[in-house]
């Protein structure tokens, strides 16, 4: 067993990391790689320490709990108390909320979200460069106590802790900017769920929030039920990747069809399988 413990370099690092809620699951497993002392990682931590991550229980030799699956698909959003809309589909679980963001909300977050983009990237490379066209602004890298409290608002909403979670995006599209038909879920067995779920399982739910209304296309199209949502500035649009049984549900297939006049953005939020302490809010 490694007796290598954290330096006072490292111990910066984390408490740096930690602070930009980059994902403690992922910061164990770099620690690991690196050899140190597992419980000088665990002290460095501290309440962050990802207690019943897959990662935390490997390395204690404990089995991880099984995922509740049913619980995820009972979450706040989907009862009375959950201030939401469901679609009318048996296809898969998908729900609106008007009004989530004030329009001066939208605004503060559309101000902060302009001064920090880059292109972005898809999980499986794609000869068609016209897939996926837009900008992407990695929130949950930006130091604002606005977009902190807009991360724990979102989950608090839906009932899920945010340590099943990934770190908030935006996402920017101009005119002909779109994302076709995709799934938000990583394919079991594939290179792709090697990659990305491999720690933290498959995602689960998606809250995604228009921080815009858009002149002319830009809607959000799911293929199963041939329904577009039409952007409305602080409409929240919310649905499960999975099905109760914790299987991927490719009823969900969707696509953020091409902005023909004016631009969108949205917010999105990725909740995962597995985190760190209690998964849902009380």
């Amino acid at each position: 067993m490694s007796k290598k413990r954290l330096d006072a370099e490292w111990t910066a690092w984390l408490a740096e990391n930690l602070a930009r809620q980059c994902n403690p699951e992922e910061l164990l497993a770099i620690l690991l790689k690196h050899a140190f002392e597992l419980e000088s990682i665990r002290t460095a931590m501290g309440a962050h320490y990802p207690a019943h991550s897959r990662t935390a229980l490997a390395a204690e030799n404990r089995r991880p709990d099984p995922v509740d699956h049913a619980a995820l698909a009972a979450v706040r959003i989907t009862g009375p108390d959950g201030g939401a809309r469901r679609f009318d589909s048996d296809k898969l679980q998908l729900y609106t909320i008007d009004r989530f963001l004030e329009h001066g909300e939208c605004d503060e977050m559309t101000s902060i979200i302009a001064r920090h983009l880059r292109p972005s990237t898809v999980t499986v490379a794609t000869p068609d460069k016209a897939f996926r066209v837009s900008e992407t602004c990695d929130l949950s890298l930006v130091k604002s106590a606005v977009v902190e409290a807009l991360d724990t608002r979102i989950a608090r909403r839906l009932g899920i802790r945010a340590r099943y979670s990934e770190g908030i995006q935006a996402q920017r599209y101009e005119v002909g900017g779109q994302f076709k038909h995709h799934t938000d879920y990583f394919e079991p067995g594939t290179p792709e769920y090697a990659q990305h779920a491999s720690l933290q399982g498959n995602r689960t739910w998606t809250f995604m929030v228009y921080l815009n209304d858009v002149e002319a296309g830009a809607a959000t199209h799911f293929a199963a039920v041939d329904h577009a949502f039409r952007p409305l500035k602080g409409r929240a649009v919310i649905w499960n990747n999975l099905r109760p049984d914790g299987t991927v549900n490719p009823d969900t297939l969707h696509a953020g069809m091409p902005v023909l006049a004016g631009h969108k953005i949205i917010i999105t939020k990725w909740f995962r399988e597995r985190g760190s302490g209690p998964m849902f809010y009380r």
